[in-house]
């Protein structure tokens, strides 16, 4: 009776192997398809940040050093580096690269929603992931968040995998991905702190737990020390990038802001800083800050890191001025953020503002093809068959995704409630400190799209005889489930953890 009670028992787990497979070929192959389909019928697209990151990166590639502005961390501009030296100049090559980065997201959104919520989660989480318009658009940019995706959801992953089977390497490798993503994006170092501060709460072990966030931070720093003592020698600021002047500079001056510019009661001894906010004055008339920083280093002969500490410090000024004020913008800006904004192709489709580049890499500026023109309203349809900004699509991902992430509130979903904190901190993190810029929301789709499909499983198949199937944790190596996890030798479950 054993005997057939183990060979039943190796029957459901290679049918479930191979369920897992099937998945994840039919996620990949959607996602590449779609990918496929969008990227061959529309150009590269562009903003006026892409040539801060394909300049260095051209230069990297062709032997001339590499030398990012204060304001863009390493690791973007090396990856377009990379592929250039690996596949020549054409900026197409490099999209095709990202649109692949975009689908190997979409496999890890369903692998994380399949250990977190079941087999039916992970499903729904790839293929929203796989078919999203948006974060497809995003993969057309020359600019860093598709990079940043793929590093985020391989940072969770690798987590995730550490709190299955708690290790040394395993939480080492997640200190080196996360260190990556904040070389990637600085907002990554919330990322870090969140993963640390969480380990105590998700191990039942807090001795082991502080000792794998030591080994996690090690090789965090690890990563960005180098990057940031090099930062201190040449551009004066011991941070993985500058620009926190100008990020809060833009949150205080663009989306038609009331804040209070005027000078400071009593006047300013300091005649540069008297100088610096007549020019911030202007600049906020205008209702854009595209132009504060160039102009303060022009016009006050300082340098880059001296004159975003001149924004940094007028744009706190005027927080401190205005706090509650600014607490509930800030708050209006995470919900907007948050809803997304519906896909506009047009508006990507066209170089922005007359960009012009540099004269050594002007003719890697994008333009579209009269067959790509030509190609704009199926190009406009693949990105339309899910767009999770249009219609009631926010408040339904909203509410999902609350759900989802409500189930970490018991003791085998912990892991879930960590992605819903990190979703909203992030998204915080971003409208406090630069306000709504809609890309910086998209990296966090693929997250969003995990907790929502877990809410939407929790929803459809509570007190279903399906729901065991649908929702049996997977089984680790050893034999435990995987909420198990074995610390010194021991295993301890779910339960206790």
């Amino acid at each position: 009776m054993e005997g057939r009670r183990d060979a039943h028992e190796g029957i459901g787990q290679r049918f479930r192997a191979r369920a897992d497979l099937l998945a994840v070929l039919l996620i990949a192959g959607l996602a590449l398809a779609i990918r496929l389909a969008f990227a061959f019928r529309a150009p590269p697209f562009v903003t006026n940040d892409s040539l801060s990151y394909l300049l260095p990166g051209w230069d990297l590639a062709q032997g001339l050093g590499f030398a990012p502005i204060l304001k863009r961390p390493p690791l973007y501009p090396a990856f377009v580096g990379g592929v250039i030296a690996l596949f020549g100049e054409e900026p197409r090559v490099l999209i095709l690269v990202q649109h692949v980065l975009g689908a190997a997201t979409a496999v890890g959104a369903s692998a994380l929603g399949r250990g977190l919520y079941g087999r039916a989660a992970g499903l729904v989480a790839g293929v929203l992931t796989a078919a999203s318009g948006p974060l497809i658009i995003t993969e057309q940019y020359i600019m860093s968040e598709t990079l940043f995706a793929a590093l985020l959801m391989s940072t969770l992953l690798g987590f995730m995998s550490g709190l299955r089977r708690p290790s040394f390497g395993r939480f080492a490798l997640v200190g080196v991905l996360v260190g990556l993503a904040a070389l990637t994006r600085p907002i990554g170092q919330v990322v870090a702190l969140l993963l640390v501060a969480a380990l105590p709460l998700l191990l039942a072990q807090p001795r082991w737990a502080l000792r794998y966030g030591a080994v996690m931070l090690g090789c965090y720093a690890a990563i960005v020390l180098p990057w940031m003592t090099r930062n201190q020698l040449v551009q004066g600021t011991f941070s993985i990038a500058g620009g926190l002047g100008e990020g809060l500079a833009v949150r205080t001056i663009r989306y038609n802001q009331q804040f209070d510019f005027r000078d400071p009661p009593g006047g300013e001894a300091d005649r540069l800083l008297v100088r610096a906010r007549r020019i911030y004055r202007e600049e906020a008339s205008e209702g854009s800050a595209f132009e504060l920083a160039r102009r303060l280093r022009e016009e006050l002969g300082v340098s880059e890191a001296v004159a975003d500490g001149l924004m940094r410090r007028m744009a706190t000024d005027v927080i401190l001025r205005q706090p509650g004020y600014y607490a509930q913008t800030t708050a209006e800006m995470v919900a907007d953020t948050f809803a997304g904004r519906p896909v506009r192709l047009r508006q990507d489709w066209l170089p922005w503002r007359n960009i012009a580049w540099e004269p050594r890499v002007a003719h890697l500026l994008p333009a579209a093809t009269p067959g790509e023109d030509r190609a704009f309203g199926s190009a406009e349809a693949l990105v339309t068959i899910f767009d999770p900004a249009r219609g009631a699509f926010p408040l339904l991902l909203a509410a999902l995704a609350m759900i989802g992430g409500a189930g970490g509130l018991t003791s085998d979903r912990r892991p879930a409630l960590l992605l819903a904190v990190l979703t909203g901190a992030m998204l915080l993190v971003g409208a406090a400190l630069i306000g709504i810029e809609w890309r910086y929301r998209y990296p966090l789709d693929p997250i969003i799209h995990v907790l929502a499909a877990g809410g939407c499983v929790r929803l459809m198949f509570v007190g279903s005889p399906f729901a065991r199937a649908l929702r049996e944790p997977r089984t680790a190596a050893n034999g435990s489930v995987s909420g198990a996890a074995r610390v010194d030798g021991k295993t301890y479950s779910e339960s206790t953890m």
